[in-house]
């Protein structure tokens, strides 16, 4: 039977834009979006662009995978080096007692402030709902509303007291300066769950032994010891399986890493597991109810990682149910790189085998699925993530990761996930793979997903996005 199109429920991005924002002070932009069913965007960072004083300072923008032609034609047609800093000058009294410095504005940018507030006045004038997003409370690449604040006489820490404390004076300061931003993203934090040594998100090089984090152990009543040594204890039970155990494991134990309970009752990793879920439900939740107190009208939202990966990561997205407006967990699915979880089953299945001399690729991917509740597909195995992805993985991994997500965030009006296409030189989801995986969202019921990013988008994955966000989907 021949392909013919239907009308269904649009599934519409949230577009997130990166620097140069430049961008969006031509009113065609909007309306670009607008002719695409699309009607809200997220500026990853709410920032201008400065020149550096010397070679050393700065970013090239737009950033070299960012090859959407507009951002080139902002900014004069060529790549510059330029750094991020403050869009407004700092509200001082909104920081009283809080001992960050707030970034500031260069006066020769003042100009260039006004013309992101005309910016973002055409956006609302044709009915755009805006988000800033805040880079994990950090402001360390820019932030929402922000520069970088001085981390080099302070280590960043999301237990640090004042760093929800700093989240809601900027976005109170935000919203004072630019009140067409009515949203806030709120980016993790997240603890580490990748195994692979020495990888970025490589959890036991994770700094978890610092001064804030003992603080914060010790004020609600957490023995650190035990916290560090649930730690050590996990890579050795990781590395402690023969095939008999490994095949214990998958008939007696399934899901049991992808299942808060089974981590709360264990001896040995309960301390560590509950550490972790304190402190990004304080963390959050303290973002959350201050930014409220003051600013009852931004809707607020908060990303996780997979399901599978959410209790190593601290978060547990039913209990944020109670203090988040919606969530965000992330549909990143590319491989080869950072953060990407085909990428990241892969390093889990890979490390297995090498911690594991009697486990081979088999096995271990069938130990991974157990471990987290995640099914295998027997036309794409874990061996062949770096390939283009089948139709069967679409309907059992992707649909098993999809149906957890809107659940645990309490359905699909409260779950607007992140997706993404590629991070950091992975490979990229290909235009099919995208195709795919938002017909499934769209089969789940899902409504809105935040787009990552505008920046890079290509003919053929704006062709896809369309599709979705006008309501047309073409089927057999």
């Amino acid at each position: 039977m021949p392909a013919k199109n239907e009308t269904r429920q649009p599934l519409k991005p949230v577009m997130c834009l990166r620097p140069p924002n430049d961008i969006i002070f031509d009113e065609s932009f909007w309306d670009e979006l607008k002719d695409a069913g699309i009607n809200e965007l997220a500026l990853q960072w709410l920032c201008l662009l400065d020149e550096p004083s010397n070679d050393q300072d700065g970013n090239i923008y737009p950033q070299p995978e960012d090859s959407h032609p507009r951002g080139l034609q902002s900014i004069g047609g060529q790549r510059v080096k330029r750094i991020p800093t403050a869009a407004f000058n700092p509200t001082q009294a909104f920081y009283e007692g809080l001992s960050w410095e707030p970034p500031t504005m260069s006066p020769h940018l003042a100009f260039k402030s006004e013309q992101l507030g005309a910016a973002l006045d055409i956006g609302k004038s044709k009915g755009f709902t805006i988000y800033a997003v805040d880079d994990k409370g950090y402001f360390f690449h820019g932030g929402f509303g922000s520069g970088k604040l001085d981390t080099t006489q302070r280590i960043r820490s999301f237990t640090d007291p004042e760093m929800p404390a700093m989240t809601v004076a900027r976005a109170r300061d935000t919203a004072k300066h630019f009140p067409q931003v009515t949203g806030l993203l709120l980016d993790g934090p997240d603890f580490k769950w990748e195994i692979k040594p020495g990888h970025r998100d490589d959890l036991w090089i994770e700094q978890i032994d610092t001064y804030e984090n003992r603080n914060f152990a010790s004020h609600y009543g957490f023995d650190f010891n035990k916290i560090l040594d649930g730690r050590e204890y996990f890579k050795e039970f990781l590395q402690s399986f023969s095939v008999d155990k490994a095949l214990k494991f998958i008939d007696e134990s399934c899901g049991a890493l992808a299942n808060h309970d089974w981590w709360k009752k264990h001896s040995k990793l309960s301390e560590w597991y509950l550490f972790k879920q304190a402190a990004i439900e304080w963390s959050v939740s303290n973002s959350y109810k201050g930014v409220k107190k003051h600013l009852p009208h931004i809707q607020i939202g908060n990303s996780s990682r997979l399901p599978f990966a959410e209790p190593l990561t601290g978060h547990n997205s039913v209990s944020k149910q109670k203090y988040i407006d919606f969530q965000q967990p992330k549909q990143y699915w590319w491989s080869g790189g950072v953060a990407g979880f085909r990428g990241t089953i892969v390093n889990w299945v890979d490390t297995l085998v090498e911690w594991n001399s009697q486990l081979d690729h088999r096995i271990a991917s069938k130990l991974f699925g157990a471990m987290f509740d995640y099914p295998l597909t027997a036309t794409y195995p874990i061996t062949n993530y770096n390939a283009e992805a089948t139709d069967d993985w679409f309907r059992t991994a992707i649909r098993d990761q999809t149906s957890k997500m809107i659940a645990n965030s309490g359905g699909v009006d409260k779950y607007i996930p992140w997706v993404g296409l590629e991070h950091f030189g992975s490979n990229w989801l290909t235009p099919s793979e995208l195709d795919r995986l938002l017909a499934e969202m769209q089969s789940q019921g899902t409504k809105r997903y935040c787009y990552f990013i505008y920046n890079s988008l290509e003919p053929e994955i704006w062709q896809v996005i369309k599709k979705y966000s006008t309501g047309r989907s073409v089927i057999s």
